[in-house]
């Protein structure tokens, strides 16, 4: 089975809003086993949408619209797929039922422009919208299926997770089980991650292989397909533990589980509690492990010591270690560690010290210069990186990798040397 998604709207081509509905229903037919082989966005014009739902109807089973079901002028979804294949536009009862009860609802009187939404196209099943006014429509024509369903994302995902998909699922069921799962990296580039397991992809015909990169966090999806169930979770247990011999401790999670999650549940589980000095970061740092619901029970606090006399008063920086070395330099990185460690009363201390950029850099110190510092105990761990990007990028590397550099202690702690 395959389909094609039309997104309806002039505003979505003048980029005026983002069509996230697409998006939306592409995931969900990957789930279905469905393949989406074309995605269209068209403008509010009728000959052209036309055009459009009829080389659909050529070159795919399921034809999904969004869009262009409501009342104004420029609402033609229903009248361009009825002059497409030559049908009647017929009122439906239960439609309009279900229009004049919910504009009584809020006290509007249903007009002509209204009832206009309740015209189908002839043969068409309706599926009445409890969320809006403009009902959805799933046509039968031959074998093909052609299902419009409202533009408001609310509506649409409503309307496609409550009926279209239970239709799908009844009437074509697929004969193959397809699952995707996700291994989530950092601390590679996606580059690097591409050569650890090209030889491996090239080995593993049978599944599909995709690599998405975002800062700091590389991710690798990985298809299978099987008659069964149970045979589908065979393989993507295989590949887990194939894939985590190649790259080891550079997965910190499947699925969609974050870095900060990840980290949040070893501190939980080291019985641990982290604090932070943060200097180029500005607290990114602590803002991104707190997000994570319930964690002051791991978070002692953070000092943002943007200013060279914060680091002293409040971390007891050295006055001579900042002009000796500079605020942007190993020996500060650790006194900052040291600091939080001390003052916010935590067993772990992560300074972070650098050049987020543009300005600030000198010949020897490059914008994108980081040191990270761990303190834990009287043990004090050190990481310079060399970051690239504009100032928010860098800014959110140097966190996330403060934060692998947590997750990479955290989980090596306590294992014999």
């Amino acid at each position: 089975m395959n389909a094609e998604i039309i997104s309806i709207g002039t505003e979505i081509l003048k980029g005026q809003i983002i069509d996230t509905n697409a998006n939306y229903i592409a995931k969900k037919f990957t789930d279905l086993n469905i393949d989406v082989d074309y995605i269209s966005a068209i403008a509010d014009n009728h000959s052209a949408l036309i055009k459009l739902i009829r080389r659909a109807y050529q070159r795919a089973n399921i034809i999904i619209t969004t869009g262009g079901l409501g009342p104004t002028e420029d609402d033609i979804t229903y009248q361009a797929i009825a002059e497409a294949f030559g049908l009647k536009l017929v009122k439906n009862p239960e439609a309009e039922e279900h229009l004049r009860t919910f504009l009584k609802k809020i006290k509007i009187n249903a007009s002509q422009s209204n009832l206009k939404q309740t015209y189908l196209p002839e043969g068409a099943n309706v599926i009445i919208n409890k969320y809006g006014t403009a009902p959805a429509m799933i046509l039968k024509k031959n074998t093909k299926i052609i299902c419009s369903l409202p533009g408001v994302p609310r509506e649409m995902k409503k309307l496609l997770t409550e009926n279209l998909i239970p239709y799908l699922k009844k009437y074509y069921p697929s004969p193959i089980v397809k699952k995707t799962m996700s291994f989530r990296i950092t601390g590679l580039g996606e580059s690097s991650v591409n050569e650890l397991i090209r030889d491996y992809i090239y080995q593993r015909s049978d599944l599909s292989f995709g690599i998405y990169a975002h800062p700091e966090d590389i991710q690798v999806q990985v298809t299978a397909n099987a008659s069964t169930e149970k045979k589908v979770n065979g393989l993507l247990k295989k590949v887990s533990t194939d894939l985590r011999n190649i790259l080891g401790e550079y997965i910190y999670a499947y699925g969609t589980q974050s870095l900060e999650e990840v980290v949040g549940t070893l501190l939980k589980l080291k019985k641990m509690k982290v604090a932070t000095a943060e200097s180029c970061t500005g607290g990114m740092l602590g803002e991104i492990i707190t997000r994570i619901p319930g964690s002051s029970n791991y978070f002692q606090g953070g000092i943002i010591s943007y200013n060279s006399r914060i680091k002293q008063d409040l971390l007891k920086v050295p006055e001579n270690i900042i002009r000796e070395y500079g605020e942007v330099s190993e020996p500060v990185a650790r006194y900052m560690a040291k600091g939080a460690k001390k003052y916010c009363h935590s067993d772990i201390g992560i300074g972070i010290t650098g050049i987020a950029g543009p300005g600030g850099a000198t010949e020897n110190k490059k914008a994108g210069l980081v040191f990270i510092a761990l303190a834990h105990g009287k043990n004090i761990h050190i990481q310079e990186h060399q970051l690239f990007g504009n100032r928010h990028i860098i800014r959110l590397r140097a966190s996330l990798r403060a934060l692998n550099m947590l997750r990479i202690f955290l989980l090596n702690y306590g294992k014999q040397p």
